[in-house]
């Protein structure tokens, strides 16, 4: 699977703008955590820039479009059973701001999050409780950190800076915080995914059970009147 898409990602026959592999895992995992449901006739769109991704013909469509679903499926279950990491592959690279911006794995994984997670801003905006704000804002700093040397300097200028940290050393910090802060980002998503699933489904109507009537025909099948079958 990740070689296929590795491969088909890359080649030179993608439109501008495709996503690389880890960065399309870092997109999925922000899919997968999204507090709304989101179909992959939405997302899919979005690994190619939203223009037609070039298939050689129906059978690589079908391979890489399974690939796909493979690897969100495969997100998404670790988003369900609250076991979420990084990829083996993505190791952390030292010193810290080596593992900032494209030519980085780590890099790669955050831009695609990142990406994902503006996407989705009006989504985590409506269903985040003001409470909650200071813990998303958080997790989403530390794991969209490390998409671009420009935001990485932004959140350094804001955040560490007047405690005279430097930049080297806030990116360090942030690695030890990567992962915790990649299961507090899905936890709250499946949270609120979990809240809105249990009121849609307390707001259907109650369907009463249908009764059988005396004179109907027996349930049973016998072809008697219930009243002197199985009613007895």
């Amino acid at each position: 699977m990740k070689q296929l898409l590795t491969q088909f990602l890359t080649s030179s026959q993608r439109p501008e703008g495709t996503l690389k592999y880890h960065e399309v895992e870092g997109f999925l995992f922000a899919i997968a955590c999204a507090p709304e449901l989101v179909r992959p006739s939405e997302w899919l769109p979005l690994i190619f820039n939203e223009q037609e991704a070039g298939y050689a013909g129906m059978e690589e469509a079908q391979s890489v479009m399974a690939a796909l679903m493979d690897l969100y499926n495969a997100i998404n279950t670790q988003v369900l059973e609250g076991e979420v990491a990084l990829p083996d592959e993505i190791q952390f690279n030292l010193p810290p701001l080596e593992n900032v911006g494209e030519a980085a794995v780590l890099g790669q994984w955050s831009r695609g999050f990142f990406m994902g997670h503006d996407w989705l801003i009006e989504s985590w905006n409506h269903y985040t409780p003001e409470a909650l704000d200071e813990e998303l804002g958080s997790s989403l700093m530390v794991l969209s950190f490390f998409s671009s040397r420009k935001l990485a300097e932004a959140y350094y200028q804001e955040i560490a800076k007047p405690s005279d940290q430097s930049l080297e050393k806030f990116a360090e910090t942030l690695l030890g915080l990567f992962e915790n802060s990649m299961n507090n980002y899905a936890h709250l998503g499946r949270s609120i995914q979990i809240v809105l699933t249990e009121n849609a489904e307390s707001q259907q109507p109650h369907l009463r059970e249908q009764r059988v009537g005396r004179n109907d025909p027996c349930p049973c099948g016998s072809g008697r009147k219930y009243k002197k079958c199985c009613l007895q």
